[in-house]
Formats: structure tokens, C-alpha cells, sequence
């Protein structure tokens, strides 16, 4: 409820992010925004000056996926908002709960083309193509309602960012305190009837499959219990690495675009998708498209997806981990040793079969993959950038618990792993977090090591250098198409960023990348490891 004692209206959003449980604000302060720093240090919420407003919605995304909580992207009106769109956007292609404080000019100047400082012909507009929900604030009572309406959006339906906008002058306006209440607010639950109806799909099935997305993460003991219970052979899609461990002999892994694995999903009779779009990305430079011939159940937090891309024979509107649930306490025999067994040895000959559709340089990849597989925790966090060592990765790497592999998979933008992972290792500051930068990448966020230099964050970041833009350039390769643009001059990264005030190296062997990132963790500095793939470390006959 509001209370009656007043404060300002940047004051009362503090409080109200205060009441919600967020307590990171990534912002780079501008005159459009003080007016928040008048109470921030009364509150209880850390900020941290990115030196990139792009670097503050990356490190929001990165906080958000390893948290599984939103943190506060703050920007000024114009160009913090648009230098930061490809981040917002990135967390809302890829379902990452982010809330967003946008200032304007003031309500008189808004859409009146005077040239005011940082004026854009409509902020609104762009706000409106990069979130779930975006609203502009033009009297401070409606503050309170409008910050809770937000707020059950992201916790209702799928996680995505949410926009406030806040003209300038109303921040220091008179509004009423908000009080600590919030709404206790559940996700949707199955249908009874429909579960039912899914449950009897699966319990006739011969040749059933998961397919289980980035919607599904939290609901991973779930997907395991009816994995076991049924023994019904899991993949993931990129997203939803680790859901089931890869290791696990019903998982077939994040193995979506090889063609055995699309030719057993095109052979079940009963495929039930979790939380997933089914879309182009799962399937991503293979050109070809899901096809999917027996009954097809779907479960999905949004009910815009639940007939997109793939018309099913049964869609739930449910949280996953809710239907999930659901179906384990229907009375569905489980399978036999016999049959447990038999799909076993199925999903081995499939994980046996995927030697096809690797790049040419994987090998060197699977080296390094396996060395990190060897050296990181079981729930460490791989953030990882557009570089082809992350590209092998997204398949190859053996994720053992969900939220381990954060990859931009659906916007495919450039630059987000570093931020992301300082966002991720500021959430959990615990946990080991590893960035996965290429050449190209790294450039377009490399100054956010002053963000982790000045946070004393111990992170590793493994550099993949091969002088090129080099997925584009194999790709213009194999096209017969002239390599224009693609073929780099890197500058000397190593000086750059002990000028930064990192640690930093230039691999000698896989060995000492081992050891560099088990040291790097008990640093109160990143550690940059520079891999040059025609340097040291792969001299040798390729394995």
C-alpha cells in the first residue's frame, strides 16, 4: 500500500526496487539521472559504473542469467538508452528479466523537436521494440502501480526486460512513499484436463523425445524425474545446456542441428517441447528446419509461442517446473529395465554418431573445452562471446547443471561476454565465472576491464585470436566469395590490458592455460589468457 509521507519520485523507485529484492543498479551517471543519487546511498543497492552504457544492459543480462533475479539498467535519456538497445534487446531474444530506468527530457520537450540535450524524435518507439513491457511516466501518482505492474509482468509471464521511462522533471517531483508490500504473485498452472491428456500421449509412446529450452532451466529436476521415470531421451537447445547433465545416458546434449539428432526427433511418435521456440537459432547454420512428424506437446510460459513455428496436437499455458509437476503425479507406469536400457544404448549410438558438422579447426577447440570441462566446478559459469571456440563450445562443452553456458543465441550480437560475465560475477561473487572472447568480440567491449579491474573481480577471460572476423570469413570461403573485411590487424591485447591494470598472457600450452585459471579465481584482478591459434599452443599435427 502507499503510505502518506512523501518523497521524490526517483526516491520512491529506489524504494520500490528495494521492496522487489533488486539490488544492483549498472549506470553510468548523466545529468538526466542524478536526481537518483540524491537517496542511493540510504539504500540498500550497490551501483556499478560500467564505462559503456551497452556494458550496463550486458552486465544486467549477465547478473539476470545467473541469478535468475533482474537487476537495474539506468540511462540517460537519448544516447544511454540507444547505446544500451542492443543489450535490452539481446535479454529480451533470449528471456532474461531486466528492469530499465530510461530518463527523458522533460514533459514539455517531449516530441517538440527543440534540439534539447540528448532529444530523440520518439524514445518511446525504440523502447517498444526491445521490451515486454515500456511505459512512460507523466504524473508521479501513478508511480507505485505503474512499477508494480511492471514487476509482475517479468514475474508472470516469460522473463524478459521491462522499460520505465521517467521524464527529468518529474524525478525530483513530490510523490507519496511507497510502502515495503508487494504483491505475492504465482505463475500460471497446467490445465488438469490437458495434463491429463499428456500424460496418456507419453504413457502410449514407443519412440518418445524432449526437447527441452531456456524455458525449462528451473524446472530441470523436473525434466530428470520423467526423463527417468518414462526413459525418454532429452536434448536441449543451446539455451538450455545442462538441464540435463550431458553425461547423463538419456541426454543427447545441446546436439539440436546434427542430422542424426534431427532425424530421431523427425522419427518419435510423441515429442513434448519445454519452455522452447522451436525456432531457427536451435538449428542455426545448418540451413534446414525442425521437422517434427508425431504429436507434438508444448509447454510454454507465453502463449504466443505455444503455436509458433510448430502447430502441436497439445499446448499447455503453464510455468514448466507447475506442468512438470503435474505430469510426475499422474499414475504413468514407469518403464522397464528392459526399455531403459534399450534407450540407453539408442541415445549412445546418437551421441556416437555426431562426427559430422564440426568446423575444421574443432579439434583445437575440443582441446581447450575439455581442458576447461577439467579445471572449472560443476556449477561455473561460461560466458561466452561470437567466436568459434564458443560456437564448438555450444555443442561440445559437457554442461552438468543448467545456467552454465550463457551464449547471445537468439539477437546473436557481438561484445556481450565480458560484460555479462563481470553482471554474472557480481551476482554471484562466489561462483567461478569464465568470459570466452574472439578478436573481433573482445574490441567491442574491451573497455569494461576497467568495470572488473575497479570491482576486483577475479576473472578469467580466454581470448580466441585468429586474426579474423573467422566465421565469416570460412563461410565467404566456402561460398567462393572474396574475403573482404574479414582479415584483421588485432592489436597487441596483452599490453592493452595490463594497461588496464589485468593480469595478462600469451598462452604457451594448455597446460598453463589450466593453471592460469585456476589461479585467476583467487585474483582481485581479471586475468586475460591470449590462445593465438597459429602461435605456441597448436604447433604441433592438428589432433
Amino acid at each position: 500500500m502507499t503510505g502518506t509521507q512523501p518523497t521524490t519520485t526517483a526516491d520512491a523507485i529506489l524504494r520500490l526496487m528495494e521492496s522487489y529484492g533488486i539490488d544492483t543498479i549498472f549506470s553510468i551517471p548523466g545529468v538526466h539521472t542524478v536526481d537518483f543519487y540524491r537517496s542511493l546511498p540510504e539504500r540498500r543497492i550497490r551501483h556499478v559504473t560500467p564505462r559503456h552504457e551497452q556494458g550496463a544492459a550486458f552486465m544486467a543480462y549477465g547478473y539476470a542469467f545467473a541469478t535468475g533475479r533482474p537487476a537495474c539498467c539506468m540511462l540517460i535519456t537519448g544516447p544511454g538508452l540507444l547505446n544500451a538497445a542492443t543489450g535490452i534487446a539481446e535479454a529480451y531474444s533470449d528471456s532474461m528479466p531486466m528492469f530499465v530506468i530510461a530518463a527523458n527530457n522533460l514533459r514539455a520537450e517531449l516530441g517538440v523537436g527543440r534540439g534539447a540535450l540528448h532529444e530523440t524524435k520518439s524514445q518511446a518507439a525504440v523502447q517498444e521494440q526491445i521490451a515486454a513491457f515500456t511505459h512512460t511516466l507523466l504524473d508521479t501518482a501513478n508511480v507505485t502501480e505503474v512499477f508494480h505492474r511492471a514487476m509482475s509482468m517479468m514475474h508472470v509471464g516469460r522473463p524478459r526486460p521491462v522499460i520505465l521511462e521517467v521524464p527529468r522533471d518529474l524525478l525530483s517531483a513530490t510523490t507519496d512513499r511507497p510502502g515495503p508490500d508487494v504483491p505475492d504473485i504465482h505463475r500460471p498452472a497446467p490445465d488438469p484436463e490437458g495434463i491429463r491428456k499428456a500424460a496418456a500421449l507419453l504413457a502410449k509412446a514407443k519412440s518418445p523425445l524432449i526437447i527441452a529450452g531456456g524455458g525449462a532451466r528451473s524446472a530441470a529436476p523436473q525434466v530428470l524425474a520423467l526423463a527417468e521415470r518414462l526413459a525418454i531421451p532429452v536434448v536441449t537447445t543451446n539455451t538450455g545446456k545442462g538441464i540435463l547433465a550431458e553425461s547423463h545416458p538419456l541426454s543427447l546434449g545441446s546436439s539440436l542441428p546434427f542430422t542424426p539428432v534431427q532425424e530421431a526427433i523427425a522419427k518419435a511418435d510423441v515429442v513434448l517441447a519445454v519452455g522452447t521456440e522451436l525456432g531457427e537459432t536451435d538449428l542455426l547454420y545448418t540451413g534446414k528446419a525442425y521437422r517434427i512428424a508425431g504429436k507434438l506437446i508444448r509447454i510454454d510460459i507465453d502463449p504466443r509461442q505455444l503455436t509458433m513455428n510448430f502447430l502441436p496436437a497439445l499446448a499447455l499455458l503453464s510455468d514448466a517446473g507447475a506442468a512438470l509437476r503435474a505430469l510426475l503425479a499422474e499414475e504413468i507406469a514407469p518403464a522397464a529395465a528392459s526399455l531403459k536400457k534399450e534407450r540407453h544404448a539408442i541415445v549412445g549410438g546418437l551421441k556416437a554418431q555426431l562426427t559430422e558438422g564440426w568446423s575444421a579447426e574443432s579439434a583445437h577447440h575440443k582441446q581447450v573445452l575439455t581442458m576447461l570441462a577439467q579445471v572449472l566446478d560443476t556449477d561455473a559459469l561460461i560466458c561466452a562471446d561470437s567466436t568459434q571456440l564458443a560456437y564448438t563450445g555450444n555443442h561440445f562443452f559437457p554442461s552438468r547443471r543448467p545456467g552454465g553456458w550463457l551464449f547471445p543465441n537468439g539477437y546473436g550480437t557481438l561484445g556481450s561476454a565480458m560484460p555479462a560475465a563481470i553482471g554474472a560475477k557480481i551476482g554471484c561473487p562466489d561462483r567461478q565465472v569464465v568470459a570466452i572472447v574472439g578478436d573481433g568480440s573482445f574490441l567491442y567491449s574491451i573497455e569494461e576491464l576497467t568495470t572488473a579491474v575497479e570491482n576486483r573481480l577475479g576473472l578469467p577471460i580466454i581470448l580466441w585470436n585468429n586474426r579474423a572476423y573467422g566465421e565469416i570469413r570460412d563461410a565467404m570461403v566456402a561460398a567462393s566469395i572474396p574475403t573482404v573485411g574479414v582479415d584483421l590487424y588485432t592489436p597487441d591485447f596483452t599490453t592493452i590490458a595490463q594497461g588496464f591494470g589485468c593480469r595478462a598472457l600469451k598462452a604457451q600450452s594448455l597446460e598453463e592455460v589450466a593453471e592460469e585459471v585456476r589461479q585467476s579465481f583467487g585474483r582481485a584482478q581479471p586475468t586475460l589468457i591470449q590462445i593465438d591459434t597459429d602461435g605456441p599452443l597448436f604447433a604441433g599435427p592438428r589432433p
